[in-house]
């Protein structure tokens, strides 16, 4: 078992010896492998955050699915409004 994990971890290193020499010998090509890297990660990154912000996260409200937003156009006036029930319940 120990045997093979050690001939696992020298063609490994082999792999990444090979890799980096490969490397080397074209700069523009690592150039733009790393740099096509950072941006698919970035992207990824801000996908899932966005993602998991606004459809994963339970929304901050005690009734959730009891939110109403009515929307209001003053065509008149050229104006918009907004109003969200139920308003927020003071303790008394």
């Amino acid at each position: 078992m120990r045997r093979a994990f050690q001939q696992d971890m020298d063609r490994l290193l082999s792999d990444v010896r090979f890799t980096l020499r490969a490397l080397a010998r074209r700069p523009g090509f690592a150039l733009v492998a790393v740099l096509t890297l950072a941006v698919g990660i970035g992207a990824n990154t801000a996908v899932y955050s966005i993602a998991e912000a606004v459809l994963l996260r339970p929304l901050p409200f005690r009734e959730p699915d009891r939110l109403v937003l009515v929307w209001e156009r003053n065509v008149l006036r050229d104006r918009d409004r907004k109003k969200a029930w139920p308003r927020s319940r003071r303790s008394t």
